[in-house]
């Protein structure tokens, strides 16, 4: 399997809106996200990253996002993915 990117890019021009305002798509600034098979997803770029609640928890900096479910670092990526299952042995 190969990696998967997927790129908006977009004018940075517009200026930033205050916390919990949207803007419009075209007025959005260049990122890009790329998935890495059995790992987490790559954001780079200018963003956001928002809690439901709308607390900025990253801005414009490289991140890793968990999507395995196991980091304790939620939503980052912990490298927890990486780690062999053990599983039980019958007798």
């Amino acid at each position: 399997m190969t990696d998967a990117q997927v790129t908006a890019t977009r004018p940075s021009a517009a200026p930033p809106k205050a916390a919990g305002e949207t803007r419009p798509v075209s007025e959005l600034p260049a990122s890009s996200v790329t998935v890495y098979p059995d790992g987490p997803l790559i954001v780079r770029g200018d963003f956001v990253l928002r809690e439901v609640e709308g607390e900025t928890l990253v801005e414009g900096q490289t991140v890793a996002l968990c999507r395995c479910g196991r980091s304790a670092l939620k939503p980052f990526c912990d490298g927890s993915h990486k780690i062999k299952k053990v599983g039980r042995r019958r007798r």
